[in-house]
């Protein structure tokens, strides 16, 4: 009751003093104090704070919420296949030799298991970059407290609190771009990256992926660099300055600032022993040793000019990245032996000694070696100093090939018919440009007229005349359709003046030219790579065998056996191996401005090349037979003293027999021997005769094992003194079958076209000389001519224009 909230009843009775007591209340209400006023308003902002920041934080979170579930949409998802860091390609020689190593900025040599990382070097990187590296997630809160506290004490950056595991990510997955974005997706693939993978494994990512400065990426390629070292050789204070590289490489360098290196080592030495890993004793030791760095080298490459031409085409089938970033493993057809015997040929030449690089920095050369059974590269010198001058003169330098084109004539004169004992007339000859109305008479080397001569002879002494009268025969449409089959790729036009190698044509080109010459007909295309492999070891490509056969096995072998003569009796004297099958053919153009020989045993193709970047003249006497020639002979005997001595194998349906070069018949004990040579013949080809010139003439009979067509004569009672008709020039000569024999009494065809037809041939006289003097072979071929002529092809369908315009090329 005392506590009753009633109302008193005597209120009602005194209602006035109520009235009062109302009054004065409201006025009290309606007048509130000022401390009651700032109270309300604190209140008011403290309600409305508390509103706008639960709203605020409502927004953040939601805002938050959206971009992570936006950036996790577009996280790469972290697999076993999306780690694949970028991986030094290799380059092996035949005998799998390392060559050169092909990368871009990142020269990571090896992918390291755990296994292959000594324990003291996991330890050093743990105590220096990432401490708390097993007790975090992927993020280290209380390294990111402790730093934030460091750095506000120090006013500036001081410590960072990134963990091995972000340190990862941000290398081996994401750009270096400093965004917001870029942070969020960095957290979240670190704690991705730390439930998919082990401890052990991060930490082995994380050394195989980290860079360690001056070109160096992963463990691998730094112990190697710093130490010339496996990583599990590397000691403990090795461990100890390797991980303190990678904060800052360049200001931690061992190399560039080795006292700020020595200064972070013993720091890690120090929180190595703070974490217990190693004792004050083993830090003490460490201290004190000595640093000792391997020598400082350059990153070498062995045949340059080779690895170069193998990189391009592996770039053009596979693209950059994968070719410097994919860990290829790439086998090639060199052999750095030989590559070796090559450099020290063409560097000890007699050329470049007397005119050294330093003072004549235009005079260059080159050397190709390659197998012309498979087109396999076996030694390729590009040029004299690969770091002044990265151009190939090998597979680049387009050059004139001077008489060295003449076994291109030649043999397609042999495939259209011809022999080698057959007969040309070396005789004055012009022919008129039809356009210019200019003459043009091509000479000799010695400006004078050797008459009637074989074309083995011709070929020897590397008589310009014959073979112009030649390719005229054959029209040179037909001499460059024959020469396209051999592998000549070069433009070359349809002009008389292409048999004395008017052209322009690379060194390796030519190799694989004349390598169908030493390989009976086939042709064998270039080749530098046998293999190529990835990272995983799977096979993206092998060299298959690519050979064709592009002329007949007996012509090929004529031509060899022509050339192993031009290189016995003629211009290639210098290049003669004892013991050995050598063929080959000297080349020099006008004015001495180029010199080669390119020559081939049945083992192997070389082409030699010398002459300057910006054409000029070597200088007198600078023939192919006196500079190329040696330098061959330098190489080839040491790349054949390994080799078993072979000749050039005789084909099926042919022979090779003794032939005197003065009368292109059967050789005979008188012959001299400067004129004897061996020459392959198609079995019913084969000479009947003995050499009149030296021996009686008389007609030599053959046994059952000297072919076919002896017995076959026999039996049928052919002409037992069967003269050869001579080879007579005239502009329809391949058309009649002048190779038959005519019987004895019998008159030769009064004319064998309707052309104009040559003078008389002059006879050679028995004693007439057949040898030079080696001043005057080595010479052979540098005659100064004029105007190259424009002569009107024989065959319908060739266009040709007016001496303005361009005319067609093959």
């Amino acid at each position: 009751m005392f506590f009753s909230d009633d109302p008193d009843p005597l209120d009602d009775l005194d209602p006035e003093s109520n009235d009062h007591e109302t009054d004065d209340e409201e006025a009290d209400e309606e007048e509130p104090s000022v401390t009651q006023r700032v109270i309300a308003w604190l209140w008011f902002f403290f309600k409305l704070g508390f509103a706008l920041s639960v709203l605020f934080i409502i927004i953040v979170a939601g805002a938050l919420f959206g971009i992570v579930k936006g950036f996790s949409e577009r996280i790469p998802i972290v697999s076993d296949r999306s780690y694949r860091p970028s991986l030094t390609s290799q380059v092996f020689d035949c005998k799998g030799r390392l060559m050169a190593r092909l990368h871009a900025e990142e020269n990571r040599t090896r992918i390291l298991s755990a296994n292959e990382i000594p324990l003291q070097m996991r330890q050093a990187v743990i105590a220096i970059e990432d401490e708390r590296f097993y007790q975090h997630y992927g993020i280290d809160f209380v390294g990111i407290a402790r730093a934030m506290v460091k750095n506000i004490q120090a006013g500036k950056v001081v410590q960072g609190a990134s963990t091995l595991t972000q340190q990862l990510v941000k290398n081996a997955f994401l750009t270096s771009e400093k965004t917001l974005k870029r942070k969020a997706i960095e957290a979240m693939m670190a704690f991705q990256l730390e439930r998919k993978y082990s401890k052990e494994e991060i930490l082995t990512l994380y050394l195989n992926e980290i860079y360690f400065g001056h070109g160096a990426y992963g463990l691998d390629a730094a112990a190697r660099l710093y130490f010339n070292k496996d990583p599990m050789e590397l000691t403990l204070l090795e461990c100890a300055t390797l991980a303190g590289i990678p904060k800052s490489p360049v200001a931690f360098s061992p190399r560039k600032n080795p006292q700020a290196n020595k200064a972070r080592r013993e720091l890690v030495l120090a929180k190595m022993v703070e974490l217990g890993f190693i004792s004050p004793a083993d830090y003490e030791a460490a201290r004190n040793q000595p640093l000792v760095l391997a020598p400082e080298k350059p990153e070498v490459m062995l045949a340059p000019y080779f690895v170069t031409y193998v990189r391009d085409i592996l770039l053009e089938r596979y693209g950059a990245n994968l070719v410097y970033n994919g860990g290829l493993k790439i086998y090639t057809t060199l052999d750095l032996d030989w590559q070796k015997y090559a450099e020290e040929a063409m560097d000890n030449s007699e050329i470049f000694q007397k005119r050294p690089l330093s003072k004549d920095p235009l005079m260059s050369g080159s050397l190709v070696c390659l197998d012309p059974h498979n087109g396999h590269i076996k030694a390729m010198y590009g040029g004299r100093d690969f770091e002044k001058s990265q151009f190939n003169r090998v597979t680049q330098a387009l050059r004139q090939p001077g008489s060295s084109f003449k076994p291109f004539v030649y043999g397609c004169a042999l495939e259209n018919g011809a022999l080698p004992n057959d007969f040309i007339v070396d005789e004055p000859i012009s022919y008129t440009n039809p356009w210019s109305k200019k003459v043009w008479a091509p000479k000799n080397y010695d400006l004078k007229f050797h008459g009637t001569v074989t074309l083995t002879k011709a070929l020897c002494n590397s008589f310009n005349i014959p073979a112009v009268k030649l390719i005229d025969q054959l029209t040179p449409a037909k001499v460059i359709r024959f020469a396209r089959k051999l592998g000549i790729t070069a433009q070359m036009e349809p002009n008389l003046s292409l048999a004395l190698g008017s052209g322009n044509f690379t060194p390796l080109e030519m190799a694989s030219a004349y390598g169908v010459f030493a390989n009976q007909g086939i042709y064998a295309p270039p080749v530098a790579i046998t293999r190529v492999e990835d990272r995983d070891g799977n096979i993206l490509e092998e060299s298959l065998p690519r050979v064709k056969e592009v002329m007949k096995a007996v012509h090929a072998t004529m031509i060899a056996d022509m050339l192993r003569v031009a290189v016995e009796k003629g211009t290639g004297r210098r290049a003669i191996i004892p013991g050995r099958s050598i063929a080959g053919k000297t080349g020099t153009t006008n004015n001495y401005v180029d010199a080669w020989f390119n020559g081939f045993t049945p083992e192997l193709v070389t082409i030699v090349q010398f002459g300057y970047d910006m054409p000029k003249s070597l200088g007198p006497k600078m023939a192919g037979g006196t500079v190329a020639a040696p330098v061959w002979h330098a190489f080839m005997s040491k790349v054949l003293k390994d080799l078993p001595p072979s000749d050039f194998p005789v084909p099926e349906g042919a022979v090779r027999v003794g032939l005197c070069m003065s009368s292109g018949k059967l050789s005979c004990k008188s012959c001299p021997g400067e004129t004897v040579v061996k020459m392959t013949f198609p079995i019913e080809s084969v000479p009947r005769q003995e050499c009149p010139f030296h021996g009686s003439g008389a007609r030599v009979r053959g046994d059952e094992n000297e072919g076919a067509e002896f017995a076959a004569d026999r039996a049928g009672g052919g002409a037992g003194d069967a003269a050869m008709t001579d080879f007579a020039p005239d502009p329809d000569f391949f058309q009649v079958d002048y190779r038959r024999p005519v019987a004895a009494g019998a008159a030769a065809p009064a004319s064998r076209g309707t052309g104009p037809q040559p003078p008389p041939a002059v006879v050679v006289s028995a004693d007439a000389p057949d040898g030079l003097d080696d001043d005057a072979l080595a010479n052979a071929e540098a005659v100064e001519e004029d105007e190259p002529v424009i002569v009107t092809p024989r065959e319908p369908g060739v266009v040709m224009r007016g001496p303005t315009e361009f005319r067609e090329t093959y």
